[in-house]
């Protein structure tokens, strides 16, 4: 039986998890990075994609949409702007903002948040990729 660690996946609303794990596999700027229980302590940047868990031998996904993560001995600790789990996510309200966004990017309004408008977009095909994954 493999040794667990604690995943906790927590946002500036609401903690999104907080269970026991087998492994992590993060999407951090850098990379891919797995992690097992007795991990070399490590601090990440998280990009806007999804990290996968291992629960009880199940495979299981969420969003990260930026944000860090510290990883520990026996925990990983996620800290993010926004997090849903796969069975969260309204499929319909990502791709109307995915659209939005688009549509911002590619006007010619020089008062458009192009900064805002393409973190908008990155966090809706986070969802979209996610719950294609399904």
């Amino acid at each position: 039986m493999a040794n667990k660690m604690r995943l906790q996946i927590i946002t500036p609303m609401r903690s999104i998890l907080d269970e026991e794990v087998e492994s992590v596999i993060l999407n951090t700027t850098e990379g891919e990075m797995g992690v097992l229980y007795d991990h070399e302590p490590v601090v990440a940047l998280l990009g806007y994609n999804k990290l996968v868990y291992t629960q009880d031998g199940v495979k299981k996904e969420a969003t990260t949409l930026g944000g860090f993560a510290e990883v520990t001995i026996d925990k990983v600790v996620i800290l993010t702007d926004a997090s849903e789990l796969a069975d969260e996510i309204d499929v319909e309200r990502a791709r109307k903002a995915k659209e939005r966004a688009e549509k911002r990017l590619q006007g010619q309004d020089v008062n458009v948040d192009r900064a805002r408008a393409e973190i908008a977009l990155k966090k809706a095909i986070a969802r979209i990729n996610l719950s294609n994954m399904k």
